[in-house]
Order: structure tokens, then sequence, then C-alpha cells
């Protein structure tokens, strides 16, 4: 159990989900650089975000309808990214730089990928990852 309720990645304000996943300037740093790869970086959480469901579908609004589904599919991943590493830190004391998190973000994105969750591609490949298998031939 967590001694108290300060946030794991910035230290300022009580950890709620919605100030860990969308009000913590650390998060809002990781969305950003996310969402500026995809040329989506109007869609970042404001510092003023009254909840994840709220700014999601205010951000899906913004797009055509063939990139909703991608945006939806970046914000479970980021999500799940930023809940992963909150855990770390809270519970192994080990911490990670937002740009560490973008580059484990660009590869989850190859693996979902790779599992058939075609929708994160397009993020691993703004973030300079290939998605796909490389085949190597020797001749």
């Amino acid at each position: 159990m967590q001694d108290d309720d300060t946030c794991a990645f910035c230290c300022q304000e009580s950890e709620t989900i919605t100030h860990l996943l969308v009000g913590c300037s650390f998060s809002r740093e990781v969305w950003f650089a996310a969402l500026q790869s995809m040329g989506w970086q109007s869609l970042a959480p404001p510092s003023d975000s009254f909840s994840l469901a709220n700014w999601w579908a205010s951000a899906r609004k913004c797009l055509l309808k063939d990139d909703r589904r991608k945006l939806d599919s970046i914000i479970i991943l980021v999500s799940w990214i930023l809940w992963l590493e909150r855990n770390k830190r809270v519970f192994d004391r080990q911490a990670r730089s937002a740009q560490q998190l973008l580059s484990l973000i660009a590869d989850e994105a190859v693996q979902w990928g790779l599992a058939g969750y075609t929708q994160v591609e397009a993020l691993a490949v703004a973030l300079g990852r290939r998605p796909g298998r490389t085949i190597t031939f020797v001749t």
C-alpha cells in the first residue's frame, strides 16, 4: 500500500486517475509528444481536463472518422504505459523519463501491431519504429 496519495509522477498533487492520466504535467508531456508525432499536438489534454473521458470525447470530434480509431488505440496504449510507469515508480522505486516512455510506447505499438492491433502502427512509424517482422536473407 502507498503511504501517501501524492502523484507518483509530479509529487505536487493528490493522485487521482484524472490527474495521473491527463492532469499531471509529466503525463501531459508524454501525451503531447506522442500526439505531436502524429501531427495531432492540438489534441493533447489541457491542464484543466476534468476527466479522461471528457478529453477523449472532445479530441475524437476534432478528427475525421477514419482517424478516430487510431486516436482511440493511441489513448488506450499511452494510458496503459502511464499506468505501468506509475506502478513501477510506486512499487519498484524506479522511474523513467518522458523520452524513455515514448520509446517504450513505440516498442509496444510495434508489438500490438504484430498481434493484429493495426491501429497503433501509425504511431510506431511516427515514433521511428518499423512495424512488422524484418526478414533477413542469408546468401
